[in-house]
Order: structure tokens, then C-alpha cells, then sequence
């Protein structure tokens, strides 16, 4: 099978062993893509590790951003379709070949495998997410990977059938790895995102923002359960910016539902039901940072942050910087 495709890889340079073992993964995939782009922001050096097998990377810099990283590679990649990733995974030699298929199908433009570590964990803290409505383990869309609710949370199936292929329909899904057609990927244009996802220094939802509003467009995606990858999770996008993570939580969230939920609701009713919906999960996320804040200062400091987060989210939508982004 011929399959025109680049490989797009976003680091700082820093995830060791774990990106070794991702350039291992693509020396074995098979068909070969036509180049690599790894792209590295600003400031930071070209990871030690080189690929081997005849191949050979494309290092390029982009400015400070996680969205604006992703973006920078993307645009840069001359291939029909894309393998974009973390660097921080691995997977078998026919991966891509499992991921075009329901593209080559016309099920949908972008495809990804299943990550199920990507689901709340069980115990307190998922049943805390059910309640809260942040994330639903699903009832009624058995057919689906991830639902995204009128609260801003989502629901997830997390009976995907891992022994045959499935095909889940799916509204969200993690950035760590996914395969799409490139003019899909130009046609969301998350670009016109990036003024508000990359605004804090962590950009908080930007998967659930692209993934979401391609679904909104008509822009699908698919997850193929049998195209299992591992995810050894290097944790390089949030060392040393904590507080920046906490605030851009809360801002990003209110900008997300705002833009992508309240605004695309046709008529008073739904539109009241998304802004009870969102009222009620925040009401939760609140009580919740309280209870955990009464033994820990840091945790009280970090509740702070968030709430500011919030109050500022709710008056960056009466920016004229967030109204004059393009309507969906």
C-alpha cells in the first residue's frame, strides 16, 4: 500500500529514551512516510537522538506555543495526509496503514487509535468527574469514543473492543497521536485559535478546540480499536509551569464552552440548558479545589489561580479581540 504521508513530531528535546523509542517505531513503519518534521520551539536545543534506517529528520524552530508548535509542523509538511505525535509513544510497523483505512473508506478525514489511559481513572476521582459532569462514562453512545456535553466536560466509552476492528465515531480526542488528511487539518483552522489557546503559556482543551471544531464543520474523526499505540507519557509539556496550567484550566474553559457550546445553540431553551449545564460543572470544580484546599495551602494558592482564570475567561468574551474571531 502506497500512502503519501509526512511524519510531524512536537518535543522540547528533552523525553530521552522515550522519543527513541518513537524513532524506532517510525524506522519500521511500513509504507515509509516521505519526510519527518520535528519541530522545536524557540530556545530550546535539537534532541541527541537521531533516526536511523536510511531516514532522516527536517528540524525546524517555531515560536513559543503549544498550538503554535503543532501548527508550525503541520504547515510546514508537504505530505496528503499527516502522523502527527507526541514524542513520547511507540506502535507496530502497520499502525498507519491500520489509521488510513477508514479515511481510504470515507468514514471520516482524521483517524487515531484508542488511549485508553486517557479516561478518568476509576475510584473518587472518576466518580467525582461522573458527578461533576467534567467526564461521563457514557450511557447512551455506545457507538462513540467521546461525546462532547453542553457542560464543556465529555462523555467516554470505555468498553472499546480491542481484540477485532471497530470504527468509534469520536468528538474529542488527546493531540499525543493522530493521522489526518492535510487539507481536513488547513479547513478547521485552529489558527484562528491560537489567540486565546496559547494566551498563558499552557494551552488548555487545544485538542478538544481542534477536534470539537472540526466536528462542528463536518470534519470527522474516527478511532480505530485495533491501532494500538503506548503512550510512555514524558510530562514535558507541564514541568516548571504549574500555575500556568491551573489558570489557563479556567480561562480556556469558559472561552471553549462559550465559543463552541453556548454560542452554537439555536434557540433560548438550549441555550439556557448549555449555560446551566456549564453553571453546575463549575459549581462542582469549585467545591471540589475547596474540600481538597482545607489541608493544603498550596492547594488553596492554586484555587486562587483557577478562580482567576475564570473571572478572566468570562471578560475575555466581551473582548473585541475574542468577537472578532470568525463565526463557526
Amino acid at each position: 500500500m502506497q500512502i503519501n504521508y509526512s511524519v510531524v513530531i512536537r518535543t522540547i528535546g528533552k523525553a530521552g529514551d522515550k522519543y527513541k523509542a518513537l524513532l524506532n517505531s517510525i524506522e519500521k513503519l511500513n509504507p515509509s512516510p516521505i519526510e519527518i518534521i520535528v519541530v522545536i520551539p524557540e530556545g530550546y536545543s535539537l534532541p541527541k537522538e537521531r533516526i536511523g534506517n536510511g531516514l532522516k529528520e527536517k528540524f525546524i524552530f517555531s515560536k513559543k506555543g503549544m498550538v503554535e508548535q503543532r501548527l508550525r509542523g503541520i504547515e510546514e509538511a508537504k505530505g496528503e495526509y499527516l502522523l502527527i505525535c507526541d514524542d513520547d509513544i511507540s506502535f507496530d510497523s502497520d499502525f498507519v496503514c491500520k489509521l488510513y483505512e477508514p479515511i481510504q473508506k470515507n468514514m471520516c478525514k482524521m483517524s487515531a487509535g484508542p488511549l485508553l489511559s486517557f479516561f478518568p481513572p476509576r475510584g473518587i476521582r472518576g466518580l467525582y468527574n461522573n458527578i461533576s459532569s467534567g467526564a461521563v462514562k457514557t450511557i447512551f453512545n455506545k457507538d462513540k469514543y467521546v461525546h462532547i456535553l453542553k457542560s464543556s466536560g465529555w462523555s467516554y466509552n470505555r468498553n472499546i473492543n480491542l481484540d477485532k476492528k471497530v470504527y468509534y465515531y469520536t468528538e474529542s480526542l488527546p493531540w499525543t497521536c493522530f493521522f489526518a488528511e492535510k487539507k481536513a487539518l488547513e479547513d478547521i483552522n485552529l489558527r484562528e485559535e491560537v489567540v486565546w489557546l496559547d494566551k498563558h503559556g499552557y494551552a488548555s482543551l487545544d485538542d478538544q478546540t481542534m477536534f470539537y471544531k472540526a466536528h462542528l464543520k463536518g470534519i470527522e474523526t474516527v478511532v480505530v480499536s485495533d491501532a494500538i499505540y503506548e503512550h510512555l507519557d514524558a510530562r514535558t509539556s507541564t514541568k516548571g509551569v504549574r500555575d500556568n496550567v491551573t489558570y489557563s484550566k479556567g480561562f480556556n474553559r469558559v472561552v471553549f464552552w462559550h465559543r463552541f457550546i453556548f454560542m452554537q445553540q439555536k434557540n433560548i431553551i438550549s441555550k439556557s440548558i448549555s449555560l446551566i449545564s456549564f453553571c453546575y460543572y463549575m459549581l462542582c470544580t469549585k467545591i471540589y479545589s475547596l474540600l481538597k484546599g482545607i489541608k493544603s495551602k498550596q492547594q488553596r494558592a492554586q484555587n486562587k489561580i483557577f478562580n482567576s482564570g475564570i473571572k478572566d475567561g468570562r471578560r475575555y468574551i466581551k473582548d473585541l479581540e475574542y468577537k472578532s474571531l470568525e463565526k463557526i
